[in-house]
């Protein structure tokens, strides 16, 4: 029974029912026909924008991926690079906590030591996360204090100003996290695991660590500015509170479990939420969402899935 459960196939499944759930109790709560006249009114160049900011947001996850790959393979090239970032995109799409992106990466670099693409994947995804609590702790502390005071405690002011500087510090000098390995017994360094870690010990230092926390501010950045276009593509709203609404919903987005593909739902349940408090019509904040997760998610996934079938088909 627990195999069964934990069926890749029947967590898919599972996974599938919790999205369409979401989306159509949302539908259902928003009104089907507020969602489609909110599309009809829609301002297509600013649709077209943030559709176009694709572009720009593969371009530095791209930048981002070939900067860590150069740190286990110097001579990698920009095509090799840009291939295996669009593979992990396919494989991590259906996949609890976008997990299958590892294996994606692995396939597309089978030369390459297996430890050292986890390794360094695990160093990509800790400072993406490491700019969503920033992003995402202060915007929601900021949430709450703007636009919903009954619930304010200056502790939350407090914890912020805390966390926030305590993250920059281990994140622009990562060599000074590096003394815990001192501690690590011998033993456990003769695991076959150990090199998964072991890149972070050798290799990685604070220039990388800064390069890193700068190509991904850039990412977010491009994530905020899209948000807050396909935002006004249906309605007018103001820059600042588009992005602490999308930071907000984007910190929520992660901090949940992976409970439907591609956070299908959680999403537009979160931007519903959040862009309602400002005043925000709840159908074109869910449109909105949908814009992202199809402009961010599904075009680079299919993209990825179309170059495994052509690489398959050359092999």
């Amino acid at each position: 029974m627990k195999k069964l459960i934990s069926h890749p196939v029947i967590i898919f499944i599972f996974k599938l029912i919790v999205s369409v759930s979401l989306i159509l109790g949302l539908v259902f709560y928003i009104d089907f026909r507020s969602l489609l006249l909110s599309f009809e009114q829609a301002n297509i160049p600013f649709l077209l924008l943030g559709f176009l900011l694709v572009g720009a947001n593969t371009g530095i996850h791209f930048l981002r991926w070939k900067y860590v790959l150069r740190i286990v393979e110097p001579s990698i090239s920009n095509a090799d690079a840009f291939n295996s970032l669009l593979i992990g995109f396919a494989a991590g799409f259906f996949t609890p906590g976008q997990i299958g992106e590892i294996a994606g990466r692995i396939a597309a670099h089978p030369t390459l030591r297996k430890s050292h693409i986890v390794g360094i994947t695990i160093i990509d995804k800790l400072y993406l996360l490491a700019l969503t609590l920033i992003t995402g702790v202060s915007s929601i502390v900021l949430f709450v204090y703007l636009f919903m005071d009954a619930y304010w405690h200056p502790a939350y002011g407090i914890m912020t100003i805390i966390l926030i500087p305590l993250i920059l510090f281990l994140f622009l000098y990562p060599e000074f996290s590096k003394a815990i390995f001192t501690v690590i017994p011998e033993k456990f360094r003769r695991n076959k695991l150990f090199p998964v870690i072991e890149i972070f010990e050798t290799s990685f230092h604070n220039r990388h660590g800064r390069m890193l926390f700068l190509f991904s501010t850039l990412l977010y950045t491009v994530i905020f500015v899209q948000f807050y276009v396909f935002a006004k593509a249906f309605h007018s709203v103001d820059f600042f509170d588009s992005v602490i609404c999308s930071s907000s919903v984007h910190f929520i987005k992660a901090v949940i479990l992976p409970i439907s593909i591609g956070d299908l739902g959680v999403r537009e349940s979160a931007s519903v939420f959040f862009f309602s408090k400002i005043g925000f019509p709840a159908a074109a904040a869910f449109n909105a969402s949908i814009c992202m997760f199809f402009a961010n998610l599904v075009i680079p996934s299919v993209s990825g899935s179309l170059l495994v079938l052509k690489l398959k088909i050359k092999q």
